[in-house]
């Protein structure tokens, strides 16, 4: 039977199968039964009597986090694990590990990825500084490693560049409104028509891959609108010292709660 068919689709049943047998009829002649039925309570008139049966059946909603446990979540989506927040530094990013690799499974594929770094490394010496060219070269180098398609699929190596600037800016608060730099920058230094986010949220999904940093809560108030990638190799030094401030704050609520 088609779902739209089935006789109580769309009927509050919170988490258990919908019930066709809600309504019982009892018929009495001279006090004797003589039949009984049952129905669905929806379309009848005992339809709002059974829909408020469920409200009450319904557990109560969990209350609302503490403020400080908030941003502790919302601390562990960014960084990708409690033990990454609490390893946190403020050290500048180096060029320490970001060497392109040396093999590759077909020609095509070593052409991409040098095109899209000497791309990276134009745009962050025109618009960013080295220490960004650096984080760019992590997102790539991850890419690579985690899921290569996203590199070799796209259309040119400037939309590859352009999808790993937006990821790497808006993570570290570089595009305004929480930065000074407009994102449009990034798509005439790139000779992009298509904006830079468009292929920015596929190298958004590769790069978090099959973890959901997005806590139940949200983004609290109060910490900066950053894109939640669970990758502290891609925060600038600027950025951890935001979030090691911001961290030793958190708990120092949690420790007067």
């Amino acid at each position: 039977m088609h779902p739209y068919d089935y006789p109580y689709a769309g009927f509050e049943s919170y988490g258990e199968e919908p019930r066709l047998d809600r309504v019982t009829h009892l018929v009495f002649v001279d006090g004797r039964l003589v039949d009984t039925w049952r129905e669905p309570a929806i379309g009848t008139q005992w339809e709002a009597v059974a829909l408020r049966h469920d409200r009450e059946a319904r557990p109560p909603e969990p209350p609302p986090p503490a403020p400080h446990e908030r941003v502790r979540q919302w601390l562990i989506g960014v960084c990708g694990g409690a033990a990454a927040v609490d390893r946190l530094t403020d050290e500048p990013l180096t060029d320490d590990r970001i060497d392109l690799p040396t093999e590759y499974p077909h020609p095509a594929d070593r052409e991409r990825v040098e095109a899209t770094a000497d791309l990276l490394d134009a745009v962050a010496e025109r618009c960013f500084d080295a220490e960004t060219s650096y984080a760019f070269r992590h997102a790539l180098l991850a890419l690579w490693a985690d899921d290569p398609e996203v590199v070799t699929r796209a259309a040119t190596a400037g939309h590859v560049a352009g999808g790993i600037c937006w990821v790497v800016g808006k993570a570290n608060g570089l595009f305004s409104p929480v930065g000074g730099l407009r994102v449009g920058v990034v798509q005439q230094a790139l000779a992009l028509r298509s904006p830079a986010s468009g292929y920015g949220t596929t190298v958004r999904s590769a790069l978090i891959g099959f973890r959901d940093p997005v806590g139940r809560w949200g983004r609290p108030g109060g910490v900066p609108d950053l894109l939640e990638l669970g990758r502290p190799d891609l925060l600038l030094g600027g950025t951890r010292a935001r979030l090691i401030r911001i961290r030793d704050r958190a708990r120092a609520a949690a420790a007067a709660a």
